[in-house]
């Protein structure tokens, strides 16, 4: 038996704090990817190459691992700052709107049967 059911409002704070989570999650996973790219950048040799080059032009700077890692969290940084901002604001647009035209309809089904409504005892 299908119920269905309709979102007529998304709280701004529930917003910002799901994307405040999902970005920090998000932060952690992108500084792990970019400090594995790194490595296996290293192991082909590619940093040595791009800092001879740039000691070629005369620069005295080198792109080391510390460099790297400090960009990457600082760009991610800044993206999960304007994720977790941005939602809150999202939700009050998604408020705005819904009082206009409705909310999202979703059908919502009990897949258990019979067998399976009995409680286990702990």
């Amino acid at each position: 038996m299908a119920r269905e059911v309709e979102i007529t409002k998304v709280a701004p704070l529930a917003a910002f704090r799901v994307a405040l989570a999902l970005s920090l999650v998000g932060l952690v996973a992108w500084i792990i990817c970019v400090a594995l790219l790194y490595l296996v950048m290293q192991a082909a040799g590619v940093w040595d190459t791009v800092n001879s080059i740039i000691s070629g032009f005369g620069g005295g700077q080198t792109v080391t691992f510390g460099l790297v890692i400090s960009l990457a969290a600082l760009g991610g940084a800044l993206f999960a700052i304007a994720t977790s901002l941005l939602a809150p604001l999202t939700a009050l647009i998604y408020n705005a709107v819904v009082e206009l035209f409705g909310g999202i309809r979703i059908s919502l089904a009990d897949t258990r049967t019979p067998a399976t409504t009995k409680r286990r005892p702990y």
